[in-house]
């Protein structure tokens, strides 16, 4: 009984489930190809994604975004919204108790970098905007977004459907904080040991 109360006493801190994961779009090869709604899903995390008719909460255009090959700057398989003037977005649903980062991304433009212009927003899942990048202009080579943001439930992405995200990079993680030890607690466990060690000695005299 003494070392059942003295586990149940010690043990107060939460057990951490990370899962970090890079979204690289090529989990399909053709071009126009519709992402599914498995598209980044790891432990602890749901993802989907679908295309709107404007930024934050508005109405969906299609419930997918689209791949393409190469042509979006240097890089291979991209994501962009299937709709010219539409936004993308991906949806992020977490384990209770866990929470989204979006780290980072990477933005190409189609035609090998032509000059394009874009917005980024990130909203938490009250659809409070938490971060956001707008009317950014890109060219040439691609350019690597740092968000570092806790909290994502959505990421969106448009006008132009000629700007593409690609290497985004995200994790979750659960929100639970270890509980402190009082500075006490050591002193509780010697006192319920030492009574464990008096009753024992009693009980071999008896």
């Amino acid at each position: 009984m003494l070392r059942t109360l003295l586990g149940s006493v010690l043990f107060m801190a939460a057990a951490s489930g990370a899962s970090a994961a890079v979204m690289t779009f090529d989990d399909i090869w053709a071009n126009y190809g519709a992402f599914d709604s498995s598209l980044g899903d790891i432990a602890h995390l749901d993802v989907s994604n679908r295309t709107r008719n404007g930024f934050g909460n508005s109405s969906v255009y299609e419930q997918h975004i689209e791949h393409w090959r190469r042509g979006y700057s240097e890089l291979r398989d991209v994501a962009y919204a299937s709709r010219d003037g539409r936004i993308g977005e991906l949806q992020f649903v977490p384990d209770s108790a866990y929470e989204v980062t979006i780290e980072s991304f990477d933005v190409g433009t189609w035609w090998n970098g032509r000059r394009r212009m874009a917005s980024f927003y990130i909203f938490d899942s009250d659809w409070n905007q938490i971060w956001s990048l707008e009317d950014a202009v890109f060219s040439g080579h691609s350019t690597t977004v740092f968000a570092n943001v806790t909290g994502a439930a959505y990421f969106q992405w448009g006008s132009d459907w000629n700007v593409g995200i690609d290497n985004l990079n995200y994790s979750v993680d659960s929100n639970l904080t270890a509980v402190p030890l009082p500075a006490s607690l050591p002193l509780l466990g010697l006192g319920l040991l030492g009574l464990g060690l008096a009753g024992r000695r009693r009980s071999q005299r008896g």
